[in-house]
């Protein structure tokens, strides 16, 4: 299996030029089947938590991403490591489901308003393959899609595609519809024995990007500086 060098964006601060596919072919991945078998338990589950204006369903927590703070929302069931607990009890298909799956480091549903985009952005890292199964979608790609690096895709109800995360990428909806979807994060296979050192070093430059979001002070910090100041940091971090 070659071996993929580990990139995070806080600590490189720059363009990802990876040897990674901007989407991922998952044909072959168990868990495919595993979340397209089960889509309509989970598309359930989000409905009722919209038709009931669930409390915890919230803004995105980098509220800069989006056309507007309102725009992006989402229903956190795992984060990196950590447990919405709450959330959870709340969505017991939808995490027995998940459970099925190896190497799952986050996972939520996402809500995009109609006739908003998310900007441009690089990801968190490139350890994983960060997945959307589709539970809502209307529209032509040039309506509603997503770009990564130089390629594009709309979605499908039902379906699941993956993507790198690492690479520059953004969303449009230029629909008068809601898009839903349910990301998860699945660790890449050569990435599975070092889940836990993962799971704190990304909580912790989400930890600086939350908390500088609106800062560009770190943007003109060395990199190694940056490489320090997370390996600190995540000594803190649960994983």
């Amino acid at each position: 299996m070659q071996v993929i060098p580990k990139w995070f964006s806080f600590v490189e601060n720059g363009n990802y030029k990876g040897s990674e596919p901007f989407f991922f072919d998952i044909t072959q991945k168990p868990w495919k089947a595993i979340l397209e078998d089960n889509y309509l338990v989970i598309l359930k589950k989000l409905e009722l938590l919209i038709q009931h204006q669930n409390k915890n369903i919230v803004p995105y927590f980098n509220q800069t991403l989006a056309s507007t703070p309102a725009a992006w929302s989402v229903f956190p069931l795992l984060f990196w490591g950590s447990k919405y607990a709450d959330n959870c009890l709340q969505a017991k298909e939808t995490i027995k489901i998940i459970n099925q799956i190896p190497g799952v480091l986050s996972c939520g549903f996402s809500i995009l308003k109609p006739n908003t985009f998310i900007k441009p952005h690089d990801g968190d890292s490139n350890v994983m393959y960060r997945c959307h199964l589709t539970l809502r979608s209307r529209g032509t790609i040039e309506e509603i899609g997503m770009r990564v690096g130089t390629e594009t895709i709309t979605w499908q109800n039902g379906k699941t595609f993956a993507f790198c995360d690492a690479y520059n990428h953004e969303v449009w909806n230029k629909t008068n519809d809601e898009r839903w979807i349910l990301i998860i994060d699945v660790l890449r296979e050569e990435f599975l024995d070092e889940k836990v050192s993962i799971c704190k070093y990304v909580n912790a430059t989400l930890w600086w990007q939350l908390k500088f979001q609106k800062n560009y002070f770190f943007k003109h910090l060395p990199r190694w500086s940056r490489r320090w100041l997370i390996a600190v940091t995540a000594v803190f971090m649960k994983g």
